[in-house]
C-alpha cells in the first residue's frame, strides 16, 4: 500500500469548550480523504488515529473544514508539520512558518458563534508578493455525519459537505496538468510539481 498515492488534506476544527480565541483552533493532516457519495448530498470520509485533539474538537462542535492542498513544496511541508501534532501547531500559532490560522467568515446554520479555522499563507514582508499563488485549491465546509466507526486505534469520520468555500480552479475546464491536481502522498513522499 506504500506504492498507492493518497490525497492529502488538512482538517481544521474549533474546540467549542476552549477559549474564545485562536487557541481553540485544531488541525491535522489526513492521507485518507475520499468521497463516499455525491447524491443526494455530498459526503466525504477520512480516518483519524486516536487519541486526537482535532478529532475531539470536531466531534464536540459537529463541524469542520477540509483543505485540499496544491502540489507544492511549501504545502507539503505544511502537511508534514500538521502530521506531527500540537507542538508544530503551537509554533505556527506563535508566528512561525509560512502559514497561519485565521478565523473564517463561514457562518453555519447551527447558530454557532465559533468561527472555523482556515489556513492562509502569512503575509510576506520586504515587498515579496504571493499574489497568484494557490496553496489550497479547494476548501470545503462540512458538518459531522452522525455515523462514526471505530476500528482498533482509528475512527472513520464521515462529513456532509455544506458548501465549497474556496475553489481556485475552473473545475469544468481542468486539464490533466500536474499543476491542477492536488497534493498526494505515497512511499513516504509528497508528490510536488517542483
Amino acid at each position: 500500500m506504500r506504492q498507492v498515492p493518497y490525497p492529502v488534506a488538512i482538517i481544521t476544527a474549533t474546540d467549542p469548550t476552549g477559549a474564545q480565541d485562536t487557541t481553540s483552533f485544531r488541525g491535522m493532516t489526513v492521507s485518507s480523504f475520499n468521497t463516499v457519495t455525491l447524491t443526494p448530498n455530498p459526503v466525504i470520509s477520512f480516518n483519524v488515529r486516536r487519541p486526537s485533539e482535532t478529532l475531539n474538537a470536531l466531534l464536540a462542535s459537529g463541524r469542520f473544514l477540509v483543505h485540499l492542498l496544491a502540489p507544492e513544496p511549501a504545502t507539503a511541508t505544511l502537511a508534514r508539520d500538521f502530521s506531527k501534532g500540537n507542538a508544530t501547531l503551537a509554533a505556527m500559532m506563535n508566528g512561525h512558518g509560512q502559514f497561519e490560522f485565521k478565523p473564517s467568515d463561514v457562518c453555519h446554520e447551527s447558530g454557532s458563534d465559533r468561527p472555523l479555522p482556515i489556513l492562509r499563507r502569512r503575509p510576506q514582508g520586504s515587498g515579496i508578493s504571493n499574489e497568484g499563488k494557490v496553496d489550497f485549491p479547494f476548501v470545503f465546509e462540512c458538518t459531522l455525519h452522525p455515523s462514526k466507526i471505530d476500528v482498533q486505534d482509528h475512527s472513520i469520520i464521515l462529513g456532509t459537505v455544506v458548501r465549497v468555500i474556496q475553489c481556485s480552479h475552473d473545475v469544468q475546464g481542468m486539464k490533466d496538468s500536474p499543476h491542477q491536481l492536488c497534493l498526494t502522498y505515497a512511499n513516504t513522499k509528497f508528490n510536488t510539481t517542483e
